[in-house]
């Protein structure tokens, strides 16, 4: 009997093994938004270029999205000057890049450039990015950091 006792413990230790293994291994959905920058060490005046990625893993199709752009510390809107981007705009301290509605498990990929004001002041800047939409939006992460230096 306790040997019968013993081969049981064992195999569901093996059971719970594999069970958290397989846990494990399971692939976790892509971040919603994500953020490169180039250069990312700039003087006043010159321009940088966003590479961005977003992907939508929610339950519905994203309605209306856009790309949100904030620094940690500060606003943004005192750093890049969205009249030197076609495409972007102020929403309060963020600033925004529509991109249109994306499918569920779908993802939009485009770089864009924006200018850094003349009088920016010098220092870094913590980029954080969300994806934004009309029916819902994402979590803001962080993302790269921008050094204004002369």
């Amino acid at each position: 009997m306790r040997k019968l006792i013993v081969a049981a413990m064992c195999a569901l230790g093996l059971v719970a093994m594999s069970t958290s293994a397989t846990a494990e291994t399971t692939a976790e959905p892509p971040p919603s938004s994500s953020v490169t920058v180039a250069p990312g060490t700039v003087a006043p005046g010159a321009t940088v270029t966003f590479s961005v990625t977003l992907s939508n893993a929610e339950a519905d199709p994203l309605k209306g999205g856009k790309l949100g752009l904030g620094v940690a510390n500060g606003a943004i809107n005192q750093l890049l000057d969205v009249s030197t981007c076609a495409d972007c705009y102020q929403a309060g301290n963020t600033i925004r890049y529509d991109i249109g509605d994306v499918p569920l498990n779908g993802t939009k990929t485009f770089t864009f450039s924006i200018g850094v004001f003349a009088n920016a002041q010098l220092g870094q800047y913590g980029i954080e990015h969300q994806f934004v939409g009309d029916n819902y939006s994402y979590e803001t992460l962080s993302g790269p950091t921008i050094t204004v230096t002369r």
